[in-house]
């Protein structure tokens, strides 16, 4: 069994993303790392892609860690938005694992595992279950929080996002659609083993006040291109 780490990264600072590859590199083999803005991201046409300096730094601290590295630069924005971003990025990891077998590990660049269990792997391969969550840890200003996330998935085919950034699903055996991530409102997520000593620290508020603004401002606009219905 292996882990397939897929990273989401653009503009980021380069000891961010080494640091993102170093604790991925805890339990995952393989590493995909996609660049790229989304379509309605501020000033995602002038730039889609984020550049060679970046894409070095991740390839270099992978071979560092003793992993493998997979690096996927567009050159337009994601027109789909973060929903084919992280699509894109499951189905590439599907052309290299061993289907139900592997698992995918989704992660974002200013996202970092901080603590890694040794026997994280093992506990994977033993479980029946599909999906896997962590405890994610949002750090504020002076205002910590710490709450489950579910970000393994079992490398089974069919694997896909739908209709926003964080519906992961994949088709049941009775034609329709099994929800390993959904919207509590809409959907109803499959059982999660809980990993919750694996602890992935979210840095977000730690940007640039100016890069904060920027993603603020793409949020505004997710009301309109991810809406969620029952599935």
């Amino acid at each position: 069994m292996r882990v397939i780490g897929l990273l989401s990264w653009y503009e980021e600072p380069a000891p961010w993303l080494a640091e993102c590859v170093a604790g991925l590199a805890q339990f995952c083999d393989h590493l995909i790392a996609v660049d790229g803005p989304y379509a309605m991201f501020p000033g995602a046409t002038r730039k889609p892609a984020s550049g060679s300096e970046q894409a070095d730094t991740i390839a270099r601290a992978a071979a560092g860690a003793g992993i493998g590295c997979t690096i996927h630069a567009p050159r337009e924005p994601w027109w789909g938005n973060e929903v084919a971003k992280r699509d894109f990025m499951f189905r590439l990891a599907m052309t290299m694992a061993q289907p139900g077998v592997d698992w995918l590990l989704r992660v974002d660049a200013d996202e970092v595992f901080t603590q890694v269990p040794a026997d994280t792997k093992k506990i994977l391969g033993e479980t029946d279950l599909d999906v896997a969550e962590v405890t994610m840890w949002e750090r504020g200003d002076g205002q910590d929080s710490q709450f489950p996330l579910r970000v393994l998935f079992r490398a089974l085919p069919g694997i896909r996002i739908q209709q926003a950034h964080y519906v992961v699903t994949v088709p049941g055996q009775d034609g329709g659609t099994r929800v390993l991530v959904g919207n509590d409102t809409c959907h109803r997520a499959e059982t999660a083993l809980p990993l919750w000593d694996v602890r992935l620290e979210h840095r977000t508020q730690q940007r640039s006040a100016m890069r904060r603004a920027l993603k603020d401002q793409y949020y505004a606009h997710l009301p309109q291109i991810e809406q969620v219905t029952a599935l």
